[in-house]
């Protein structure tokens, strides 16, 4: 444990000015204490010893108001320059760590999962403010105060400077002890976060897959396992930490107290004079208070510690450069043999491929899934460099051309585009943000994407919009950019046959004159080739770059209108009581917890003031020159209120922190079930990075309500009004002016703060939740970004949404550092209140003056009780919106409602019936259903076709229940599916999706979520149906392989073909496969189309798909268009009448009739 760590100290280099400005001010409140001090000790000894009144000790009283208000001056520039210089170099370094992390993330980022690296650019960056504000200015007066102070003293006591010498060190011998322990304990605390947060946005991409396999309860357990780990390790850590406050407590609080009872031995035999002993006495605390405030800054910034060291592994990862020079015009591009290895994968992922492609040339990739055609793409993009080999650009080594001015050359569409939240055309104009409406509406119009409104708004990854719309959309988007070079992977993928012939065309018009470089599986675009390039099989362990995947959008559902709101998105944010009422029902369970706390927190807090008191007492009794024996109950009491003090504080943490920690372990599951029962349908533009801030920013937000507002107010509330009864018995008049000054410093004060800080304190908790959606998107889609060149903009505005949180995070804390400046003056005013009283009453005989220094002293322990009202204040309206938050997750509108009661289970769903259904997704004006009949008997397989859009996904999440119907009915056996619960209807229907969800795990663990009690055996022969168990056994893990986040390890065929293995493994009697060959080589993709058609044997299929290739082998194939059936019959049938199914057909034949693939590789 290092108490500065150089890598964070040169980060401080910027705002080195203000942490010595800190500093100065620092050491000016440590003088301004000690003249505090000095006038406390004269107005007491002139009084007590000299029997001087007001009109002698009214200039000190004066003075004594004087330092007060300078106090307050100073502690507040202080507070507020320690805010600033966090939030200067946390803001800076949050935009380095980023912007490095986006150079990286084309290169995989060394595998860390995006819910990792937003915990880390959000929390774990805040977390180092505490560092930066606090820790290194409080290090810097510890090395100055303490001796400062200690030099003053022995020149008065030499024995009280002595003492304090012989203790000091043990000071931050225990804190280097003890932070030693903590150190280990807070970085795996900080890896259980990072854990849940990668896990927790791992698994809400993946929420309805989970739930076709019935998978999320156990989730819950996981997550809830997950949570209790992270508690249980949280609690270890602060165990440890609140040992080391006690230690440092205990340490300085009983040399404090052998300091004052030194100091009354010598009063009493005459070796001490009363002033001076007071000044020691006052002063001694601030000697210690420096070190033990450096033990408590340092243990507050040890997760922004922890979260440092993943920092620097990300800013001292080198990412490749480029060389810099101009690119070639109208280049002809290059591999050869390019071999290309993904980090800590063993195999190539490109295997020694060559090509060429002249300028103006159009050349179609084919091949067999995973054989390299999207990585020799990204070689081209210069988004992975080769390990052998070259790219060439004109006859030029792309690794030394402007990265940047080659990818302004070049138009990309990946084989899964990403989509932005945001409108259909801020999409479009990713590249060309200049572009007006009409260029993007004619992009659009190009792509055949016409009836789409730009300024119809998506959620995140394009939720709203079918798959064929999105991959429309990211056509149009580089149609729009209009750039000399097309790379196109798989443009027509999930395309019906007139949709695509559309495309098709448009590629063709756009392309003339352009190099053109498709991958494709589609024998439409053979059509355009000038040379077709097979990409040969080689095995290997993946294809791929690990770079994250656009989160999947398993919703697919068309566009409309706008798509549901992110719960709690719209309308006005809940009423303050409810949703603090709401947390406190929550906390039921932990009220004898709480209650403990409270008490044991009071007693801490009267234990502090019972100490000044009878210092005070002792002191001033002491220069009496009493027999010992009087005194003896006196340091007796000093001792225990001292060991009380610590003791009493620790168990009020531990028992505190304990019960609230159970409590937010239990919500975040509570939370996690709600979204499940949400998904897909009711979370709509509910962004990721939103939902992870709620989960665990807004959550951990909620402990600061009983942490840090109600266990400070219950016990502030009893130990001041035991203070004020106190001191009102000893003199009514300082009572009076006792409670006046902690009524304004507990309620005044905090009221101004409150009434001052509420719209920053509102905006923050949604401001967290904005900043760490706008680090999702830029992490999710950094290769697009790149390419498109938009990556400057999307930084700019991740940082312009930086700058928002941090000026709502300044605003609070000079609200704070104001309130901080004015309970410092309200202190030294209340002080100088009961001196301006005492005095004429020692004088009048009203008060014995033994009882003066206790009158006097009293308020400065008292006042530490509301001292921290203010801020707790704050953290209530803090606590408040993050409940409010929570809660709008907790009680958002379920899309499906679950039977009260449900019916008996039926044996089987056969006949499964449709009647009449008419479907409407959330928020939409018109039903993506009218009127569908359908029935499903064992063994009958049904195809639904139609255009991009038609409904065809919306009939499936009927099917599954993911979505009720309106009207018409939908029966399973005879019983209505909506009197049966969801799970249940799901054992029965299961659903391959189109961008099923494939987790951050091994190909193993993927498998056994669709039935986790399979052998070895079963899972080898549902790889074997799926055509994937060949490749699986090539790969130098097996199935304990793993495939990366979203499955970004694995090709895009691989990875269809996984999900479709999982499908067929859980052996579900109704079988739902929406576009399971999509991705897949045409050989392949027909295969396995027979395969599974030929697999419904006792079992019921339903068969979504642009592709009639094998549609013959069905029963029944029904003709989607705008939600109604247009046509249904048997293939044959359909096929010899004139209609829409003949068309299609007619359609996809002729675009069959490619050429035959020209040499190469």
């Amino acid at each position: 444990m290092r108490p500065v760590d150089p890598r964070l100290l040169r980060h401080a280099g910027a705002a080195r000015r203000l942490l010595v400005a800190s500093v100065l001010l620092g050491v000016a409140e440590a003088g301004l204490l000690v003249a505090q001090a000095l006038l406390l000790a004269r107005l007491i000894a002139g009084t007590v010893t000299a029997g001087q009144g007001l009109d002698a000790l009214g200039g000190t009283l004066g003075w004594l108001a004087a330092t007060a208000l300078a106090r307050g001056l100073v502690g507040y520039l202080r507070d507020w320059l320690a805010h600033r210089t966090g939030a200067s170099v946390t803001s800076r370094l949050r935009l380095l760590l980023l912007d490095r992390a986006a150079l990286l993330a084309p290169h995989g980022l060394a595998g860390r999962p995006t819910g990792e690296l937003t915990t880390l650019a959000t929390r774990g960056i805040d977390a180092l403010e505490e560092y930066f504000g606090r820790y290194l200015p409080q290090l810097g007066l510890a090395a100055v105060v303490p001796f400062a102070v200690l030099g003053w003293v022995a020149t008065e006591d030499p024995v009280a400077a002595g003492i304090m010498l012989v203790t000091l060190p043990l000071i931050p011998l225990f804190m280097v002890l003890i932070g030693w322990a903590t150190q280990a304990q807070t970085d795996r605390r900080w890896r259980r976060l990072a854990r849940l947060s990668g896990h927790f946005l791992d698994v809400v991409a993946g929420l309805p897959t989970l739930k076709v396999f019935g998978r999320a309860g156990a989730q819950a357990e996981n997550i809830r396992a997950i949570t209790d780990s992270y508690r249980r390790g949280t609690l270890r850590t602060l165990r440890i930490a609140f040992l080391s406050s006690f230690a440092l407590e205990l340490l300085a609080t009983l040399s404090v107290a052998l300091v004052a009872v030194s100091i009354g031995m010598r009063l009493v035999h005459g070796d001490l004079g009363l002033e001076t002993a007071l000044v020691v006495l006052v002063l001694a605390p601030e000697v210690y208070l420096p070190l033990r405030q450096v033990g408590a800054r340092f243990h507050a910034a040890q997760e922004g510690l922890a979260a440092a060291a993943e920092v620097f592994e990300v800013l001292e990862t080198e990412p490749p450069t480029d060389g810099g020079a101009p690119v070639p015009t109208r280049p002809a591009l290059r591999l050869e043999r390019a071999v290309v290895r993904y980090p800590g994968r063993s195999g190539e992922a490109l295997a020694a491929t060559s090509l060429s492609v002249a300028p103006g040339e159009t050349v179609v990739l084919t091949g067999p899934s995973g054989s390299g055609k999207s990585t020799a793409l990204r070689a081209l993009l210069g988004l992975v460099r080769p390990e052998s080999g070259r790219v060439l650009v004109g006859g030029v080594e792309l690794a030394s051309l402007d990265l940047a001015a080659w990818h302004r050359e070049v138009a990309w569409v990946p084989q899964r585009p990403l989509l932005f939240a945001g409108t259909v055309g801020e999409n479009v104009r990713l590249a060309r943000p200049e572009a007006g409406d009409a260029e993007v509406a004619a992009a659009l119009a190009e792509a055949a994407a016409g009836e789409l409104d730009p300024g119809l708004p998506l959620g995140p990854g394009g939720a709203g919009l079918s798959a064929g719309q999105r991959q429309r959309v990211a056509l149009a988007r580089a149609f729009l950019a209009d750039r000399p070079i097309l790379l196109l992977d798989e443009p027509t993928a999930a395309l019906d046959g007139p949709t695509e012939a559309a495309v098709v065309a448009a590629i063709r018009r756009h392309g003339a004159g352009r190099t053109v470089v498709l991958v494709s599986h589609r024998p439409a675009l053979g059509a355009l080739a000038d040379r077709m390039i097979h990409v040969k099989h080689r095995p290997s362990e993946a294809a791929p770059p690990p770079t994250p995947r656009p989160p999947a959008v398993e919703a697919g559902e068309p566009a409309g209108a706008d798509a549901p709101a992110a719960p709690g998105a719209a309308g006005p944010a809940a009423a303050e009581g409810p949703a603090l009422r709401w947390a406190r029902r929550l906390a039921r369970g932990g009220r004898v917890r709480l209650a403990l706390a409270m008490v044991w927190g009071a007693l801490a807090l009267g234990s502090a003031v019972g100490l000044m008191a009878t210092s005070g007492w002792l002191i001033s009794r002491a220069w009496e020159q009493p027999p010992v024996l009087y005194l003896l109950v006196a340091v007796t009491a000093t001792r225990a209120f001292g060991l009380g003090r610590a003791a009493f504080r620790y168990a009020e943490r531990l028992l505190g922190h304990d019960a609230v920690l159970r409590l937010l372990a239990g919500l975040r599951v509570a939370v996690y079930q709600r979204l499940e029962r949400l998904a897909p349908a009711g979370l709509g533009r509910a962004g990721r990075g939103d939902l992870l801030s709620r989960v665990v920013a807004d959550v951990d937000a909620l402990q600061d309500y009983f942490l840090r507002w109600l266990l400070p107010v219950t016990a502030a509330g009893g130990v001041g009004v035991a203070a004020v009864v106190f001191t009102g018995w000893l003199l009514p008049v300082a009572g009076l002016a006792l409670a006046a000054g902690l009524l304004l410093a507990g309620v005044a004060v905090p009221a101004l703060t409150a009434a001052l800080a509420r719209r920053a304190e509102s905006r923050l908790a949604p401001a967290r939740g904005a900043l760490a959606e706008r680090v999702v998107d830029l992490m999710t889609g950094t290769d697009e970004l790149l390419v498109a060149g938009a990556l400057p903009r999307r930084r700019a505005a991740l940082a312009a949404a930086d700058r928002e949180l941090t000026g709502l995070a300044r605003r609070s804390a000079g609200t704070t550092a104001l309130a901080g400046g004015l309970t410092a003056v309200l202190t030294g005013a209340t002080v100088a209140a009961a001196g301006w009283a005492g005095v004429p009453a020692v004088a009048g005989g009203e008060l014995a003056g033994v009882w003066l220094a206790t009158v006097v002293l009293v308020p400065l322990a008292a006042f530490e009780a509301v001292a921290g009202l203010p801020a707790a204040v704050q953290h209530r309206q803090r606590a408040r919106r993050a409940a409010e938050r929570v809660r709008e997750v907790l009680t958002a509108p379920e899309p499906v409602r679950e039977p009260e009661r449900p019916a008996p289970t039926p044996d089987g769903p056969f006949p499964l019936r449709l009647r009449g259904l008419t479907a409407r997704h959330p928020g939409r004006p018109a039903p993506a259903l009218r009127g569908v009949d359908l029935e499903l008997t064992a063994g009958r397989r049904i195809a639904v076709v139609g255009a991009s859009g038609a409904g065809k996904t919306t009939l499936a999440h009927c099917l599954l229940r993911f979505l009720d119907a309106e009207r018409g009915t939908y029966t399973l056996a005879g019983t209505e599916a909506t009197a049966l619960r969801g799970e249940t209807v799901r054992r029965w229907v299961g659903l391959c999706a189109q961008d099923a969800h494939v987790f951050d795990s091994t190909l193993r663990e993927n498998l056994l979520l669709a039935r986790p009690s399979a052998a070895e055996a079963e899972l080898r022969a549902a790889l074997g149906r799926a055509r994937l168990l060949t490749w699986v056994d090539s790969l130098p893990d097996g199935l304990d392989t793993r495939v990366g986040e979203g499955g970004a390890r694995i090709s895009g065929g691989q990875r269809q073909r996984l999900a479709l293995a999982r499908a067929l493994l859980a052996d579900f009697p109704v079988l739902v496969l929406d576009e399971p060959a999509e991705h897949l080589d045409l050989e392949t993709a027909d295969a396995l189309t027979d395969d599974l058609l030929a697999a419904a044997e006792g079992r019921a299929a339903v068969l979504i798909t642009h592709r009639l290739a094998g549609v013959e082998a069905v029963d029944e194939v029904l003709v989607l268009d705008a939600g109604r059936v247009v046509q249904r019959g048997a293939p044959a049938e359909l096929a010899a009448v004139a209609g829409p199914y003949r068309a299609l057909l007619a359609r996809e034949t002729a675009a069959a009739r490619v050429p035959e693939p020209a040499g190469g590789r």
